[in-house]
């Protein structure tokens, strides 16, 4: 009978526990523990159900031993979790640093042996190590590193030097992001996958270089450019292109500036700010910026230098007209298949023709930014765009480009600012058409103005879904805006 009702007991009590367990979880509150309670609960039911004729006087300390340690350590768990874990989920509880809640555990927990083992089981544990000289300095020896790494935690801890989610660098090519800090230990998460488990008194005894989840960090790039390429233009042409990219922050703002002289060529100092401070987010922010620094180069005309050694003097040489390589006869053709100057005349394209040029961009260059001024349009030769703009705070995709595309036009004819955003998706190379290249054709031509912005207005109406009455008095105020700009005289 005594059985039976110990059963219902135990039954009971892990019924309880796993109840518990399942109204933290529902509540999103640390659970229960219930591995340890569960243990000492069946170590109880055993014991109590062993009959008499089993309990030896020489096993029955030892029997009360185990079950009391277990009660105690079990007891422990519970107080723990009941006074320190669950109350630390209240914003005004003061939560104690995870490293000496266990190190008061394992204290309180060694002064439940010990005196559980002394009382049950008659050892005398204090006084057996004490006088012992030799398992003294066996002890002592073995536990040297461990007290080592023991006591560096305990600081680590108290000192709070880096926290879990912090990514840090204790160098010898160790880094990662701070996934735990135990007694003993601290584990990284490398960026390749790895974890990395370090001892404490490691940590405690290097330089630690410590960033945030989501940085910011300073990221330096150095490269070499000509020594024919004037310092000026090619700090604004590395600043442009650090402010355009999307993974450079605007605050702090990138900074540019000469660096050193090498023998052949300048070298010049790059420093922009990210979210990401691994290092691949370094890898891939670097790779992209060197990749669109190379074609923001061809453009101008620039190449990367390379050590020469010559015994004569090198002459420069001369500006490159077409960066992409487009051929006069093939800047004809595209410009009579683009639907603003299809109609225009033989000699007409003759004259525009040569004053135009092809150029490339990199994968993720923006060709022109919403809200900028400008004065050139494009058309697409090869490659793929989207264009963005800014709805409620954010960049949104709104349109795809491809061959044979044109943007930009609007600004080309009427000053307005650039009114969207055109980021390349893959490399690409368009078209350029400036605002003087058309002037020898348009100024003096009162008619090809008028059709030249009757055009214009036809296709801002379809993308802009504009009614008859208001594409005419959009297309009339573009005419008069076209004719102050190429100088057309109205007659009365």
């Amino acid at each position: 009978m005594a059985t039976i009702s110990n059963i219902l007991i135990a039954l009971g009590l892990v019924v309880l526990l796993l109840g518990l367990r399942l109204i933290c979880r529902r509540c999103r509150i640390v659970p229960i523990p219930v591995q340890l309670p569960a243990l000492a609960i069946l170590l109880w039911l055993i014991i109590s159900s062993l009959p008499s004729a089993l309990v030896t006087p020489s096993s029955r300390p030892w029997l009360q031993s185990t079950l009391q340690l277990s009660q105690g350590y079990a007891l422990l768990q519970l107080i723990t979790w009941a006074g320190l874990e669950l109350p630390g989920f209240l914003p005004w509880w003061p939560r104690p640093a995870k490293i000496l809640r266990d190190l008061a555990m394992l204290v309180i927990a060694g002064a439940i042996t010990i005196a559980v083992l002394q009382q049950q089981a008659r050892i005398n544990v204090v006084g057996l190590v004490t006088t012992s000289a030799i398992l003294t300095a066996v002890i002592g020896l073995a536990a040297q590193e461990s007290l080592k790494d023991l006591f560096a935690g305990i600081v680590l801890q108290v000192d709070s030097p880096f926290q879990e989610g912090d990514y840090i660098d204790v160098g010898d090519n160790v880094n990662g992001r701070v996934v735990s800090l135990t007694l003993m230990s601290t584990r990284v998460q490398h960026v390749h996958g790895a974890l990395i488990t370090l001892p404490n008194s490691r940590i405690w005894g290097t330089n630690i270089r410590r960033f945030s989840a989501r940085g910011p960090i300073a990221r330096e790039i150095h490269l070499n450019l000509a020594t024919s390429f004037p310092p000026e233009k090619a700090i604004q042409l590395l600043l442009h292109l650090a402010r355009q990219h999307p993974l450079v922050l605007r605050h702090p703002e990138p900074e540019a500036f000469v660096f050193a002289y090498a023998d052949h060529a300048i070298t010049y100092e790059l420093e922009v700010w990210q979210e990401d401070p691994t290092d691949s987010g370094f890898d891939v922010l670097r790779g992209q910026l060197l990749s669109q620094i190379w074609y923001a180069l061809e453009r101008v005309g620039m190449t990367l230098p390379h050590p020469i050694r010559e015994l004569r003097s090198q002459s420069l040489p001369e500006a490159v007209d077409d960066p992409a390589g487009v051929d006069l006869p093939s800047r004809l053709n595209l410009l009579r298949e683009n639907i603003l100057f299809g109609h225009l005349s033989a000699d007409q394209l003759d004259q525009v023709a040569p004053l135009t040029r092809c150029i490339r961009f990199a994968q993720g260059e923006a060709v022109i930014v919403e809200g900028e001024e400008g004065d050139t349009m494009f058309q697409v030769v090869s490659g793929a765009l989207e264009v963005q703009k800014l709805i409620d705070g954010k960049l949104t995709v709104v349109a795809k480009l491809g061959p044979g595309a044109i943007f930009g036009e609007m600004s080309v004819f009427n000053n307005e600012p650039r009114s969207a955003t055109v980021r390349v998706q893959q490399e690409c190379v368009l078209l350029e058409v400036e605002r003087d290249d058309l002037r020898p054709v348009l100024e003096g031509n009162p008619q090809l103005v008028e059709q030249l912005a009757k055009l214009i207005s036809e296709r801002r109406a379809q993308l802009s879904d504009l009614n008859q009455e208001r594409q005419q008095a959009q297309g009339n105020q573009l005419l008069l805006q076209m004719r102050q700009m190429f100088s057309i005289l109205t007659s009365n």
